[in-house]
């Protein structure tokens, strides 16, 4: 049944349906998110307490993850309301990176249109991580590729070695 509705929805154009069927949390609280978070491919996310956050070699989301690049840099975090902009409605949470500090490029595929493309100077980037609860608490994703049938990728909180 999954992979049916799956076939459907990529075929359909449905990108709206799709993010009605992904987890959400209603109930997060900033002292949940704190922390050392690891993403795809070694990335980083810092979410401190004050409200500063840090990325390491983060990809964009959704047609930006296509473009290739990866972003490094400081700025700040935020719990956000949901609502017609965030997965599901659901609560969100906000990255906003002010200071860049490197933007590196993945090696393209010549037959790949949008790796092959130059890269725009970026200043700024945002990014709104959906949350679900699992068992070992709570786990922000974003969602990259073609919204219409995105792939959705999970940070891990990073626990310290004893």
């Amino acid at each position: 049944m999954g992979v049916a509705l799956a076939l459907v929805l990529a075929t359909s154009g449905c990108g709206r349906l799709f993010l009605a069927f992904l987890p959400t949390v209603d109930d997060a609280s900033s002292s949940e998110l704190r922390g050392d978070w690891r993403g795809p491919d070694g990335a980083q996310v810092l979410l401190e307490p004050d409200g500063r956050a840090e990325v390491q070699d983060l990809g964009g989301e959704n047609w930006d993850f296509d473009e290739g690049w990866r972003l490094s840099g400081t700025g700040t975090w935020k719990l956000i309301k949901g609502d017609k902009d965030t997965i599901g409605g659901a609560p969100a949470v906000q990255v906003v990176i002010t200071q860049v500090t490197d933007r590196t490029q993945r090696p393209s595929d010549a037959t790949d249109e949008w790796t092959a493309s130059p890269q725009e100077p970026l200043s700024e980037y945002t990014w709104e991580f959906g949350m679900e609860r699992t068992d070992e608490g709570l786990q922000p994703y974003y969602l990259a590729g073609d919204p219409d049938v995105a792939t959705l990728y999970r940070l891990e909180r990073v626990t310290e070695e004893r």
